[in-house]
């Protein structure tokens, strides 16, 4: 009979977690865990493919493909402004009206309509949609009489971002590009109100912020873009919009954005949110994942080439569960099938980087292939296809080391992924008495540098004690139980914001931090997230003291080090704290013994029993 082999030495690893240590993960199946006020894993939210469902030379078969590996749609360019991209005048409300029964028709007539589906992201690029001279009033009215008239309920996208990326582009319209980036989130705060006035079931998110930068320049970047636009825009749109990329060198040493940094860049949104409106706004990511560079013959097909950016996708995506009850929608930046590159001369019928599938140069007949094949990219769904049900309680010793479990019925699912450059040594503890397993598959993704990806499906005849993860591998263990995992406990997560935020750091003064509201009965666990925005040679191990008692401050974080990154480390640590020093109204204090920088925030989160049927 298969079974489970268990070790409970989480007491003793966590009191030596050092580099050396092996870290303990311990995924307690019985424990089910919700996340502000989510337990069930909605894979709709995360596991999507950057296309609608009739995209360009997509087929029934690719599309059966997708819906086999369980991927839904993320994101497509085919917004209100596709169809008239001169600017003003815009259409009439009677004139979209007079088209409607012909586009909806158009769309019943596609060969793709059965795969239909309402939740993606509709979207315009900057060039198609924006015109500096255009009076935002009328370019809402116009985006939302085609979301109203030219769709009906079984088709009208769930989320529309009227403009992708647009900040980026604001050099185009003009030499003040604080005036265009202004006038660019007024259409999208017109666009919201619209919507919302209309009472259409279409979420608007915005800005679509890309390679976000928020400390460059003492802040300056946070405050003339993301905080600007939250200014203007926040109100009326419903959720904060990102571009989520490493940008990893094939031959240099890697410069992510995932792990601290990412972690900073989003609780700097949370918080200024959280201040403004009572609450932050959800987040939605319409990529996620990274864009290699630096490969000598460019974008040229290799499995090499196909295989960079795998790890970035499971990176993000870690960090990214880590929020699902923030999170509306998260797009993997991996497309389907690129005709308008593959097409052109110079890419000598080339698939783009981020395709699942490449047309054989073998196959093309009259200029066009007849044939397409798989890329290596492919793999990320097939890793992650059976991962479903509530979550579990999982713990880890090294921020570096994440893990989650989710529990479906007799089904487990226990998820590991290293942000390490290197291997690293892992103690895995599943404690209690569970029902037998009758089947153990482990699934392993794993990018050597410069190499093919390896991706591996095997059985086991029982789940290991211990294991090495390689630099930045993914590991799932799906287990089959002779009958369900059943909870015994419930706890629950509560996230809670600072009131201050981007506080400068002076030598040996205290830097005064205080978070409220705070619901302790019942508290289990507790950890503080702290934003600093330092340069590479300033101390980045404050004294910490949480309510008058001292906690030790790790000298480890989620990712790299960022030293080859510019402007400095941005990031954001975790600190354990012991549950019961946390109080309803929380004073903190960290103390630098250099000067320079900030504490860009403070979040805290508390985990504590709650009753089973929550």
């Amino acid at each position: 009979m298969l079974k489970y082999i268990t070790l409970s030495v989480l007491a003793a690893a966590s009191l030596n977690s050092g580099a050396d240590e092996p870290a303990v993960v311990t995924a307690d199946l019985q424990q089910r865990h919700i996340l502000g006020d989510t337990s069930e894993l909605d894979r709709s939210k995360f596991f999507n493919v950057h296309s609608g469902y009739a995209g360009a030379a997509l087929t029934p078969d690719d599309l059966e493909q997708l819906k086999q590996l369980n991927v839904g749609f993320g994101r497509a360019f085919d917004g209100p402004f596709s169809a008239h991209k001169s600017g003003p005048p815009y259409p009439d409300t009677e004139t979209i009206k007079a088209k409607a029964e012909e586009v909806i028709a158009a769309a019943c007539d596609h060969p793709l309509y059965p795969y239909r589906t309402t939740r993606r992201i509709m979207t315009n690029s900057v060039d198609d949609g924006f015109h500096m001279e255009a009076d935002p009033k009328e370019m809402a009215r116009f985006a939302a009489d085609v979301i109203e008239f030219h769709y009906e309920d079984d088709t009208r996208p769930d989320f529309y971002s009227p403009l992708a990326i647009p900040f980026v582009a604001a050099g185009k319209y003009g030499e003040d590009q604080a005036e265009v980036r202004a006038r660019m989130a007024a259409v999208f705060a017109e666009v919201g109100k619209e919507i919302d006035r209309r009472g259409l079931s279409t979420q608007v998110l915005g800005y679509t912020s890309a390679w976000p930068m928020m400390h460059y320049w003492d802040f300056k970047h946070w405050q003339d873009r993301m905080q600007m636009f939250m200014d203007v825009a926040g109100p009326h749109i419903d959720a904060m919009c990102f571009l989520l990329l490493d940008a990893t060198h094939m031959q240099q040493p890697d410069n992510r954005r995932s792990g601290s940094r990412a972690e900073a860049l989003l609780d700097l949104v949370e918080t200024y949110g959280a201040i403004q409106w009572g609450e932050p706004k959800p987040f939605a990511f319409s990529e996620y994942g990274d864009v290699s560079h630096g490969w000598p013959h460019g974008t040229t097909y290799t499995p090499a080439r196909s295989s960079a950016e795998l790890n970035s996708y499971n990176h993000f995506l870690f960090q990214l569960l880590a929020r699902e009850d923030r999170v509306l929608i998260a797009v993997p930046f991996l497309t389907t099938k690129s005709p308008w590159y593959y097409n052109q001369p110079r890419n000598e019928r080339q698939p783009y980087s981020a395709d699942l599938w490449r047309p054989d140069p073998e196959s093309f007949v009259d200029g066009k292939p007849t044939r397409f094949l798989e890329t290596e990219k492919m793999e990320f769904y097939r890793l992650w296809r059976d991962v479903r049900g509530h979550r579990a309680v999982t713990q880890s010793t090294d921020p570096d080391v994440v893990a989650y479990t989710f529990v479906d019925g007799a089904e487990t699912f226990i998820c590991l992924n290293n942000f390490e450059d290197g291997p690293r040594e892992v103690i895995l503890d599943v404690p209690g008495t569970l029902p037998a397993a009758a089947a153990i598959t482990v699934k392993r993704l794993y990018v050597p540098k410069q190499q093919a990806v390896i991706y591996t499906r095997k059985k086991a005849d029982a789940l290991p004690t211990s294991l090495t993860l390689e630099a930045h591998e993914t590991v799932i263990f799906h287990v089959t139980h002779a009958e369900a995992v059943a909870p015994s406990t419930t706890v629950k997560t509560r996230t809670h914001y600072s009131h201050d935020f981007l506080q400068p750091i002076g030598a040996d003064q205290p830097v005064a931090i205080r978070i409220t509201g705070v619901e302790t009965d019942g508290l289990t666990a507790a950890t503080l997230r702290l934003g600093l925005a330092r340069e590479h040679d300033l101390s980045k191990q404050p004294k910490l003291v949480v309510n008058g008692r001292d906690i030790p401050f790790p000298d480890d974080w989620i990712g790299g080090d960022q030293a080859h990154r510019k402007q400095g480390f941005f990031g954001a640590i975790a600190i354990p704290v012991p549950a019961d020093t946390i109080a309803q109204d929380n004073e903190i204090t960290l103390t630098f013994p250099d000067d320079g920088g900030r504490v860009s925030t403070a979040v805290l989160e508390v985990t504590g029993k709650v009753a089973n049927d929550q």
